[in-house]
């Protein structure tokens, strides 16, 4: 009797030896596939956070039309995440809304801050609409952080903005990456910009803001430079 329980407790650790490398290659396969296909899609280069300027109470400058530009740069957020899906990336907004993270102003910035750190990103990408007492001034302006982290990703930005956009739609192609003490640009060590992506106080650039054309235009092209300075290949 004793043999047989011994040799039977034999058989069971032999099968258990088997069976539990086998289900664990099975289980990491699992989860090794459920990371690549989340969502239905491949992210294979990192996370680019999105952020769409003002929000809620806060609707930021407003056109000769009445569109307020929180509206604009969600619109504009929207569409830059869907052309940064597409090249395999993985994307995080900020605010997926019309409203803002909170009513106060400061309490907003924060959450957008903590939502940066928490997504751990390749690069940050805050979308606004510019405004000036001239109303001659047009175009696609990047701004990056006084800590200078993002410069060199700000001024490739804006180059390839200025062949792509500006030149065509304003026939400059001169704009510089402008330095400042920015907030959202500063959330987190990694490369982060302020793309101001038009003059809603110049009536050319407001017609552009409102066209969907032109904003798939510009969030492709946007997309584009990402990929090329953010991709490991």
């Amino acid at each position: 009797m004793k043999i047989k329980i011994i040799y039977k407790k034999a058989i069971i650790i032999a099968l258990s030896c088997i069976l539990i490398p086998v289900l664990c290659i099975s289980a990491c396969a699992g989860a090794v596939a459920g990371v690549a296909q989340a969502g239905g899609k491949s992210f294979f280069y990192g996370t680019v956070v999105v952020d769409a300027g003002h929000g809620g109470i806060d609707g930021g400058v407003v056109g000769s039309a009445g569109v307020k530009e929180s509206d604009i740069n969600l619109a504009m957020a929207r569409l830059l995440k869907s052309r940064l899906e597409e090249a395999n990336y993985r994307v995080v907004m900020t605010r997926e809304d019309e409203n803002a993270l909170s009513n106060i102003k400061r309490i907003d910035m924060q959450m957008r801050k903590e939502i940066i750190l928490s997504s751990s990103p390749l690069t940050v990408i805050s979308l606004h609409v510019n405004r000036f007492s001239d109303s001659a001034r047009r175009g696609v302006q990047v701004f990056y952080d006084d800590t200078e982290v993002g410069k060199d990703f700000a001024e490739a930005m804006q180059a390839h903005l200025n062949k792509t956009v500006n030149a065509k739609y304003g026939g400059r192609d001169d704009y510089e990456a402008i330095e400042g003490d920015l907030f959202i640009t500063k959330c987190a060590p990694v490369p982060s910009i302020i793309i101001e992506c038009g003059f809603i106080s110049n009536a050319e650039d407001e017609k552009l803001l409102l066209d969907e054309a032109y904003r798939n235009e510009l969030c492709s092209r946007i997309a584009e430079l990402i990929a090329r300075e953010h991709n490991p290949e």
